[in-house]
């Protein structure tokens, strides 16, 4: 690149570039020089890379930087005092080797005042004039060049600092782009402020055209107007986790998290992640560990059926015996107890009915058939039915969050889970006065129905077996151990969950959660 007497030429950003130039060319004009420069030097690798420079007639490359280390004593000893260095004689004195001063040499400049640039960091630089015929430098002209000098390392500095800032916004865009999860971020209108490669990718556009998109247009894209209704119509910058099924299949887990900026200003960042393939192995995880109760469940029928199976043989046995008597006849003997014998058998026979029936609602695959339901109204549909079972002792308290409003799910699997919770609470109170409290309340993206009672507890060490196929903490005679296992495995069809708090002597609460989530 060459550059006349008259022209310039800087390697400056374009912000700091003119006020670079009009540094050294009043170096030019005030001090009468035949040639100025501004330097930045690198003090960790030994660079020089030229900033701006005004009278050089040769051809100098300014967008490459220059391996040279300070040399000259009298130009190092103007950077370690921070005086303005003068050099006379470049090119023909031994301190001053032409290898150092290329570009002067080939300008034919033989004396140069250095005034060393004060930047922060490991950057530093130097104001240079030059002359090609020997120059005495005045005071005032020192002066002048260091004052100058001072206003362009203020300049540099704050270039220094600006390519700071963008090689870190290079970084975190880098980085942001490479995140294998789509992130978006809307202002409070909606409006989106940045997306990355990999949520421009899901939503089959580029990320320039994402940019001003209103986050519910984006929202609908990936998951259907009618899901973008149902998640988004009452989110006010709460926090919010859901799982999202797309229309074409895919399950997305999504995040919405609302930040404070500093200048005071919210914003929205939303993240999204493909987690059908997480899904489809915890659903093949839940199938093994059913399969894996079928010992538990074998041995648990042989142990449950046996026993009304026994009885059924032995009233059997009983009438076949006075059957055979041969005094019998045509007519039963008085002695014989045959109504006694039968109702037993038909008891017992309807004993292992109910437990076949539990056994078959507990290994069967129901789906769930969704529908939109008031879980407000099915709580204290189920409170009221399980009051008029409970005892004259049994006090009801019912605490329902009317806001819930409408949830796509299966009433008849919550009715039953209810049933269940609400029966073993009432028996948990046993013969006792205390109280069962029915609540439901909102948490994010989930509805959560409680069941507390205030009966006995469960002890510590059987709460890990509360929901094992025939594990019951009832006396004999009063169940089979299928109620809460049922109630577990009809909420996992639901997608939720069951889960109990319980300490001795302080009562239990069984917590049903199911997700909010759009009729599909």
């Amino acid at each position: 690149m060459a550059a006349s007497t008259e022209a310039a030429a800087t390697d400056s950003r374009p912000e700091f570039a003119p006020a670079l130039q009009t540094i050294v060319e009043l170096v030019r004009r005030i001090m009468n020089a035949d040639v100025a420069s501004i330097l930045g030097f690198s003090l960790i690798d030994e660079t020089v890379r030229w900033k701006a420079a005004s009278g050089f007639t040769v051809d100098i490359d300014y967008s490459q930087p220059v391996f040279r280390p300070l040399g000259s004593t009298i130009a190092r000893r103007a950077f370690e005092e921070n005086t303005v260095g003068i050099i006379q004689g470049i090119g023909t004195h031994s301190a001053f080797a032409p290898d150092e001063f290329p570009v002067h040499v080939a300008e034919g400049v033989c004396d140069m005042a250095v005034a060393p640039l004060r930047i922060i960091g490991n950057s530093s630089g130097a104001l240079t004039a030059g002359y090609r015929m020997p120059h005495q430098f005045s005071e005032d002209e020192k002066r002048l060049l260091k004052d100058l000098a001072e206003m362009a390392a203020v300049l540099l500095d704050s270039e220094r600092l600006v390519e700071s800032i963008t090689a870190a916004e290079k970084i975190w865009e880098q980085t942001f782009n490479a995140i294998g999860e789509g992130i978006l971020v809307h202002d409070s209108t909606g409006a989106i402020l940045h997306c990355n490669a990999r949520a421009a990718e899901m939503l089959e556009t580029d990320q320039a055209a994402v940019i001003g998109l209103q986050f519910r247009e984006a929202f609908a894209r990936m998951f259907g107007r009618r899901a973008a209704d149902y998640y988004l119509a009452d989110n006010h910058g709460a926090s919010t986790v859901v799982e999202v099924q797309s229309e074409y299949g895919r399950r997305f887990l999504v995040s919405i998290f609302p930040i404070q900026k500093p200048d005071g200003q919210s914003v929205n960042v939303v993240t999204w992640n493909d987690v059908t393939r997480l899904s489809e192995m915890q659903d093949q995880l839940g199938r093994s560990q059913r399969l894996a109760t079928v010992g538990q469940l074998a041995a648990g029928v042989a142990h449950e059926v046996n026993n009304p199976l026994a009885a059924i043989t032995t009233c059997a046995e009983a009438i076949m015996r006075d059957m055979r008597q041969e005094a019998i006849g045509k007519q039963a003997p008085e002695n014989a107890d045959w109504n006694y014998y039968l109702e037993e058998i038909v008891r017992q026979a309807l004993r292992c009915k109910e437990i076949t029936r539990g056994l078959l609602d507990l290994t069967r695959q129901r789906q769930a058939k969704l529908a939109l339901c008031d879980l407000s109204a099915i709580a204290k549909q189920c409170a009221r039915d399980a009051l008029q079972r409970a005892e004259t002792n049994t006090e009801f308290e019912i605490r329902i969050d009317e806001t819930i409003g409408e949830v796509a799910t299966d009433a008849a699997m919550v009715n039953q889970i209810l049933d269940n919770l609400l029966s073993n609470a009432i028996d948990a109170l046993g013969d006792k006065k205390g109280k069962v409290i029915v609540s439901t309340r909102r948490e994010g993206a989930r509805v959560v129905i409680e069941v507390q009672d205030t009966g006995q507890g469960i002890p510590a060490d059987l709460l890990a077996k509360i929901f094992d196929p025939f594990f019951s903490t009832k006396g004999p005679g009063k169940g089979y151990g299928l109620g809460l296992a049922i109630s577990a495995t009809l909420a996992e069809s639901l997608r939720g969950g069951l889960n109990v708090e319980s300490k001795p002597g302080k009562g239990s609460k069984f917590r049903l959660w199911i997700p909010r989530r759009p009729l599909e």
